[in-house]
């Protein structure tokens, strides 16, 4: 029988018993559709209100235009300089360049590893498979340009549409109207859902590419149909784990305050530097151990439920809830 409750049981389980998948899962929250921008969204707008939250999406959509045009410019300065300090450059930039590359590279494979080792163990064959990191990382690099690509996708079309919705403020700047702040408000309700499906659909579009070796096309046409037709018990779940994020978040910062920082405190005051740099390392461990667990068990929440959806189906909880009443 379907079930929020066994669906959430099982991926805490899983997520708990097998703390590898933690090294997966600190790198795939790096990943946007694996660091779930559903939920990036939602507290960033019960955090700011509508305006301030727009005009930040608005201004860093901006910065980028800016910090490209600066690093060309930068490009193009650079060689006025002498042969040493050109080389010093180009050397820092060619780092820096391969560390990101390596980042992003890690993210990716990472978030298509922890998708295909959790069905694994959801799965289990009756050849024990083999659940060496190594083994994940070159079974998620099979996948590694097809998920990029529905990554940047998702990207791309949310910041296009904060962008192309944010429009109104612009004009907001220089003629402050009532009616452009109906539109703007209008459009904004609007694109919450839109925003909050396109990435809910993207979910289901990387699975059924991992999963099933699905093409890029064919598993955003697959994911899209998964997700219009349980459109319901997606958004139930997305709650749920928005759910959990912010209780464990309000945790971890109760922990930190009444363990860590107190103990930073009596550092500074009595000037041990050791002590302050100790609780600041400690505070660091625990934050990338609990957002590395977290992300593993969205995904393997999802993964879970994605596999339910496939094979078995499901029925959101308000249908059955009506179902009942009648």
């Amino acid at each position: 029988m379907f079930s929020y409750r066994s669906i959430l049981k099982q991926a805490w389980n899983i997520s708990w018993k097998n703390k590898y998948l933690w090294f997966f899962g600190l790198f795939a929250s790096l990943a946007a559709a694996g660091g779930s921008i559903e939920y990036k969204i939602l507290t960033q707008n019960l955090n700011q209100n509508l305006v301030d939250g727009s005009y930040q999406h608005l201004s860093g959509i901006l910065a980028w235009g800016e910090l490209v045009r600066s690093l060309f410019l930068g490009l193009a300065n650079l060689f006025t300089y002498d042969f040493i300090s050109i080389l010093n450059a180009i050397t820092l930039l060619l780092i820096s360049l391969t560390l990101i590359v390596v980042f992003i590279w890690l993210a990716i494979v990472s978030q298509a590893a922890l998708i295909n080792n959790i069905k694994q163990i959801i799965t289990p064959k009756k050849k024990s498979p083999d659940f060496k990191i190594r083994n994940g990382l070159a079974i998620g690099n099979k996948y590694f340009w097809s998920v990029l690509g529905l990554n940047i996708l998702i990207k791309i079309l949310i910041n296009a549409a904060f962008f192309i919705i944010s429009l109104p403020l612009l004009f907001m700047i220089l003629d402050e109207t009532t009616t452009l702040a109906v539109i703007y408000t209008i459009f904004f309700i609007i694109f919450i859902p839109i925003a909050v499906s396109l990435s809910l659909m993207v979910k289901y579009a990387i699975a059924y590419n991992v999963l099933e070796n699905k093409s890029f096309v064919a598993s955003l046409e697959k994911g899209w149909g998964l997700f219009k037709k349980n459109w319901l018990i997606s958004l139930e779940i997305a709650i749920i784990l928005f759910i959990v994020n912010f209780l464990a978040g309000i945790l971890l910062l109760i922990i930190i305050s009444l363990l860590l920082f107190p103990l930073f405190i009596v550092g500074a005051m009595f000037g041990l530097t050791w002590l302050m740099i100790l609780m600041l390392l400690l505070g660091l461990i625990t934050i990338i151990l609990v957002g590395s667990l977290l992300t593993t068990f969205q995904i393997t929440t999802w993964t879970d439920l994605f596999l339910h959806l496939t094979n078995k189906g499901g029925e959101a909880k308000l249908e059955r809830i009506f179902k009942h009443k009648k």
